[in-house]
């Protein structure tokens, strides 16, 4: 269980996000959606230990996440060329995590070419693959995506949300999912949180139906 506790972020002189406190249990799928500029990044940022909160906790499984070593929450910014050394190759970025095979590139549509590459020799879309990729290690338990697939055509964002829908249910993953697009969370999530400006109001709709992907159910604006 991902716990969040009492979370405030002061970034600037701006307070940004003040007390907010959830949780997510492994498999669970949690969309969230608000305006830019609202803080998402800055959220995620925090979740996965990017930066450092200004108040309250994330627990997992009842403890603190580990200041040192691999962090089991991964996030992939929704500007993926921001997460990876200009001065290396996407393949040695993407092995310092992990070795995924051949059916793994596969999977999430990966040229294995693209390896050889340095971050600005490929595309935001072809970037946005490997780093969620890399942080589909296995050692992996929470992964946030912001905006990852706005980049992607309908039917590559169809196998990628597969993908992460299919590693959801059978390892377990947890997601949080950052999106503009309440129509695709609506498909890929279990539940939604919409804050309030104001208030940081949370709502938890009913839990969602479980998603059937189709191309043009997972098509962005």
């Amino acid at each position: 269980m991902l716990s969040v506790e009492n979370l405030t972020i002061v970034q600037s002189g701006k307070r940004l996000w003040e007390s907010v406190s959830f949780t997510l249990a492994p498999g669970e799928r949690l969309g969230i959606s608000a305006p830019s500029g609202f803080g998402k990044t800055t959220l995620g940022r925090v979740l996965a230990q990017w930066q450092s909160a200004t108040a309250g906790h994330i627990l997992l499984e009842g403890k603190p996440l580990a200041k040192k070593g691999y962090c089991p929450v991964q996030l992939v910014p929704q500007h993926p060329e921001q997460s990876f050394n200009p001065y290396r190759t996407t393949g040695e970025s993407l092995h310092d995590a992990w070795r995924p095979d051949a059916d793994w590139l596969a999977r999430m549509a990966v040229n294995p070419d693209w390896l050889q590459r340095r971050p600005d020799e490929l595309s935001g879309g072809e970037l946005a693959r490997i780093a969620l990729l890399r942080a589909l290690d296995p050692r992996t338990r929470y992964l946030i995506a912001d905006e990852v697939t706005a980049q992607l055509d309908a039917r590559i964002q169809a196998q990628i949300w597969q993908v992460l829908l299919e590693e959801a249910e059978h390892r377990r993953l947890g997601l949080i999912v950052f999106s503009h697009n309440k129509a695709l969370l609506e498909k890929v999530c279990s539940r939604i949180w919409i804050p309030e400006r104001e208030s940081k109001t949370t709502i938890y709709p009913t839990p969602l139906v479980k998603p059937h992907l189709g191309l043009a159910m997972v098509k962005t604006g």
